[in-house]
């Protein structure tokens, strides 16, 4: 079932997969449930609720508030412009005019087994200036999003390592996608994060850590 709407002076307009919303949501509640659930059983114990309460309702207002953001991604193609955003980036607004070249490309996502079609849209010195990625698009909106373009689409059939689509198409790669050491630090200093806060929550709570003397 295809995932775009037509609307009054817009020609498509597509949303991503809601089972992205779907699959964070479930995941968040299996992460912080069962971590919560520990802290109300001891903070109670100790009538010291009311911080767990007040960290608790900031995690709820955070994802709440990503989700209302991934509410609202689109891409869509008009009279005059491509455009689109995405959860943590603003919407991007293309002329027509400027594209030149559209593509559809098959590429291996890390160890996947199924290939994951890239929609490149680039202008006439071959930089991008639009990309979408199939693992959050429908396969069938991508199509629907290219055929909608003034430029005739090119699909290539053959699927290719995703390392290797970012050397054939240079300037394709987002910010943080060919940087894998940067993945590594952004990863760590979530992680130093979420440590900080739980020592903080049980420090205030005054509940034993093993790691500390």
């Amino acid at each position: 079932m295809l995932n775009h709407v037509t609307v009054e002076g817009t020609r498509v307009l597509v949303k991503p997969r809601r089972s992205l919303l779907t699959t964070a949501l479930l995941s968040a509640a299996l992460a912080f449930v069962p971590v919560f659930g520990v802290l109300y059983w001891f903070a109670i114990e100790h009538d010291s609720w009311q911080a767990v309460a007040i960290v608790n309702a900031v995690v709820v207002l955070i994802g709440l508030a990503l989700a209302a953001r991934q509410l609202r991604v689109i891409a869509e193609v008009t009279e005059t412009e491509l455009a689109g955003n995405g959860i943590f980036t603003p919407m991007v607004h293309v002329p027509l005019g400027r594209i030149r070249s559209v593509l559809l490309v098959p590429t291996y996502v890390g160890q996947a087994p199924e290939a994951v079609t890239q929609l490149l849209v680039r202008d006439a010195r071959g930089r991008r200036l639009f990309r979408m990625r199939g693992n959050f698009w429908h396969p069938q909106d991508l199509r629907a999003i290219a055929d909608s373009l003034p430029v005739r689409t090119t699909v290539i059939e053959e699927p290719i390592p995703l390392s290797e689509f970012f050397r054939q198409y240079p300037d394709s790669a987002y910010w943080f996608e060919d940087k894998p050491g940067l993945r590594i630090v952004l990863i760590g200093g979530l992680i130093a994060a979420a440590l900080g806060i739980a020592v903080w929550v049980m420090t205030l709570l005054g509940m034993p850590i093993g790691f500390m003397p």
